[in-house]
């Protein structure tokens, strides 16, 4: 009678497990690409992730060139308390959760990720969104 027992509670583990597993890969599934802040894209689609290790202290960039002069939500997808700015040549502008801005082409934009404070953090994603809003009338460039 204990082996049935032992059996069937085993059984009812792996079930649960299974389930959890099968949830949370249907969940992750997107459409969305996903580029390391190492290798951003060239030129970058409509709508893109960029991952930043954030396993060890200091700055990570992702330097991205627009192909052409658009306007763009970007948006902090993970943790707030990551400090995450963008640099032009001139200035720098945080990006508290999220932003709008007009950005050109053919400029080198670097994104920036810092986390000198926390130890807990691994992975931390951002994302693009080009808007369908006309470059030349948006009022807030970068």
């Amino acid at each position: 009678m204990r082996t049935s027992s032992l059996f069937i509670c085993s059984l009812l583990c792996f079930t649960i497990v299974f389930s959890l597993g099968s949830c949370t890969k249907s969940n992750s599934v997107s459409d969305i690409p996903v580029y390391s802040y190492l290798t951003p894209p060239v030129p970058p689609p409509p709508v893109f992730q960029v991952v930043y290790n954030l396993s060890t202290y200091g700055d990570k960039e992702a330097m991205i060139t627009f192909d052409s002069s658009a306007v763009w939500l970007i948006e902090k997808l993970g943790d707030g308390r990551i400090n995450y700015f963008v640099k032009n040549d001139s200035a720098s502008r945080n990006i508290y959760s999220k932003d709008t801005l007009g950005l050109k082409a053919g400029y080198a934009y670097r994104f920036v990720a810092n986390n000198n404070n926390y130890d807990e953090f691994k992975n931390f994603f951002t994302q693009f969104t080009k808007l369908e809003l006309d470059y030349n009338s948006f009022g807030r460039k970068f």
